[in-house]
């Protein structure tokens, strides 16, 4: 359907124009408390559960007189610079979280959600400030260290996309502790086969695959949790054509929450260094996200996933037209593929530069990006130069 405008429960009206297409669309409306649509019967057309361009669905908050900002949308902007120094704080006490509530549920103790909701809360403070530091903080990844990190980066993600969607600040909350807490049944695998060296026989996934549902079981079992956060941990691995686990739920049965999951545990999954195998580039994780689409994800939501962290994600090593390497420090939010970078290497001559920020969309630069790229490739020590080049002293 066609839609021209939106009333929601308390009469505010809504600045919605376009083609309502999919499932994504419809859950993004009724969490505004949408209650209320005018069509224009003339725009009528059958489609597929396809996503249209950013362009044909532009939604807004409330009309103009209406809108009032929260406290976090009032928060003061930072630069990267500014905000850097506190993303890797955050960083830090989430990694610590995720530890001390692994050996909790080993020694019998329970979870604090209350801990988990605090720190999820600090990331979208940090998200609402200025996105891109949490960004790059994530991609600095330890390769020892996957368990920890996957939860920590997949909460970033999450409250990065939630954001992008403009979805309530409580549920942004909700999703960003679900995240934090949806491995957490991982304790409860063997180590000899969660920290195997190489692929998993057939049994051996059968039980790699429980973790779903230790997850489940513990979160139940704890006191505070929510319906929101239970149902992302729940179900971040069903897929939209029943072929997912552990319930092999249908495409109507997975909440949009559950959707917004799946693409962002399989994209950090892809990209995440681990012992045994590098992790792939973002654009490769990107493609296949899309190539599994619309059977295992939501088309839109790919599309809308895509838009909120960009192509070349902050924190991203990328080869450039002119042979150099460069880390992508910021998104340019109107040129996905223009973000502004830090070149500092010779890919050709194998040999370090002077570090210069080069902002790509800036109709001056004569350089482009030719492909993203792995600092292994190289010889590179990526979180070195971040340390050094990037991290304030």
């Amino acid at each position: 359907m066609y839609v021209v405008s939106a009333k929601t429960s308390d009469a505010k009206s809504l600045r919605v124009q376009g083609l309502i297409s999919s499932t994504a669309q419809i859950e993004l409306l009724r969490s505004k408390n949408v209650v209320q649509l005018t069509i224009d019967s003339s725009k009528q057309q059958v489609t597929e559960l396809a996503a249209p361009d950013d362009s044909a669905f532009n939604m807004a908050s409330a009309t103009p007189d209406s809108v009032k900002l929260s406290p976090r949308q009032s928060l003061k902007k930072h630069s990267v610079a500014q905000e850097i120094k506190q993303a890797q704080s955050l960083y830090s006490q989430a990694k610590s979280l995720q530890k001390r509530a692994f050996a909790d549920i080993t020694n019998g103790k329970a979870i604090s959600v209350a801990d988990f909701k605090r720190c999820a809360e600090g990331f979208i403070d940090s998200v609402f400030r200025n996105q891109d530091a949490l960004l790059c903080i994530s991609r600095m990844r330890d390769k020892d260290a996957y368990l920890l990190e996957h939860s920590v980066n997949v909460s970033i993600l999450m409250s990065i996309f939630a954001k992008y969607l403009k979805l309530d600040e409580n549920i942004i909350v909700e999703l960003a502790t679900g995240a934090l807490l949806h491995d957490i049944g991982k304790i409860q695998v063997p180590n000899e086969i969660l920290n195997k060296p190489g692929r998993l026989t057939d049994d051996e996934f059968v039980i790699m695959r429980k973790h779903v549902e230790y997850s489940r079981d513990i979160l139940m079992q704890t006191e505070g949790i929510s319906a929101i956060s239970l149902d992302v941990a729940a179900n971040h691995h069903e897929r939209l054509d029943g072929r997912g686990y552990p319930a092999g739920l249908t495409q109507a049965q997975i909440s949009m929450h559950a959707r917004m999951i799946a693409i962002v545990d399989t994209y950090d999954a892809i990209t995440a260094q681990r012992v045994y195998k590098s992790g792939q580039t973002c654009i490769k994780a990107l493609k296949i996200l899309r190539a599994d689409s619309p059977a295992h994800f939501d088309l839109e939501l790919v599309k809308q996933f895509i838009t909120a962290i960009g192509m070349y994600p902050p924190g991203t090593l990328v080869l450039m037209e002119s042979e150099k390497l460069a880390m992508v420090l910021e998104n340019n939010p109107t040129r996905l593929t223009c973000p502004i970078v830090k070149v500092f290497y010779n890919a050709k001559q194998r040999h370090y530069l002077p570090a210069i920020t080069v902002n790509l969309a800036d109709a001056k630069c004569d350089d482009a990006i030719k492909s993203a790229v792995n600092a292994e490739d190289y010889g590179i020590d990526i979180k070195k130069f971040f340390n050094q080049f990037i991290m304030p002293a």
